[in-house]
């Protein structure tokens, strides 16, 4: 048998030098998460692809920009109205959910939160198998990135939050699964950071944001009739797959959910 030549030698060295090297077990699942994230992101359908490329298109082009709920909204009237134009039916939807959550564990007191939240939805045609004229709805969120957003987060949780877009646009499944990832991740960078995981925290609560059963329509509900500058106060009910989306109330106080508001701003 011959003798190893000088790079057969330092291959053989480098192998054994890379098969040695244990990672530290946060790490990997941090890459795990990150694979597994980035996987969800990129398998979008033809239909999520085209209407992100318009919206971001749109965006460009007009030079559009925001900061704060007023000017988000001023932007998503004029998406939706473009979009109609071009003969979608697009409308912006305003999700407003009262949950209920245990204060502690055997209390009989309860902490309830109202929130509200505002996204453009389009009807658009299913991709799933079959021809039968079925409509899907596609999410399209301006502010996606910043709603997972933390002032204490590990490194790994920030590794996760880069990667998500600002403008986001996705089926309902996509958004759950990407949603349920990420909130999974926020709960472990919490806990490492020795935080207590508030009630607005929760995958759950923060799936709500976009169900359908919690929506209302504020702008676009009538093909043709709509305004850019139509003010959407008071909405109405909508179908939806699960029923009728009514809008819930809740006994607090406006002074309680301010109080909620800014922790919850804390937090982030």
């Amino acid at each position: 048998m011959g003798s190893l030549g000088e790079e057969d030698l330092e291959k053989l060295v480098i192998d054994y030098i890379e098969s040695s090297i244990i990672v530290p077990g946060h790490m990997e699942k941090s890459s795990t998460a990150l694979v597994t994230l980035q996987e969800i992101l990129g398998s979008k359908g033809e239909k999520e692809k085209e209407m992100e490329e318009k919206v971001k298109s749109f965006i460009r082009r007009r030079k559009l920009s925001y900061e704060g709920d007023d000017e988000k909204r001023d932007v998503m009237k004029r998406i939706v109205s473009k979009f109609r134009s071009d003969g979608y039916n697009a409308s912006i939807y305003r999700t407003s959910w009262d949950s209920s959550f245990d204060r502690r564990k055997g209390c009989s007191r309860m902490f309830r939160c109202t929130r509200k939240y505002e996204y453009i939805e389009v009807m658009v045609a299913s991709e799933q198998d079959g021809d039968d004229g079925s409509k899907e709805r596609l999410i399209i969120d301006l502010d996606f990135k910043s709603q997972f957003e933390l002032v204490k987060q590990t490194e790994g949780y920030k590794d996760v939050t880069q990667m998500l877009p600002t403008v986001f646009v996705a089926t309902e499944e996509r958004l759950k699964r990407v949603v349920s990832l990420v909130c999974g991740e926020m709960k472990e960078s919490m806990k490492k950071e020795g935080m207590s995981r508030p009630p607005w925290r929760t995958t759950r609560y923060m799936l709500a944001k976009w169900l359908p059963e919690n929506r209302l329509t504020v702008s676009g509900s009538k093909k043709g009739s709509w305004s850019m500058f139509d003010d959407g106060e008071g909405g109405e009910a909508v179908k939806t797959t699960s029923g009728i989306g009514l809008k819930t109330t809740c006994g607090q106080s406006e002074r309680v959910l301010k109080s909620q508001t800014k922790k919850e701003r804390e937090e982030r």
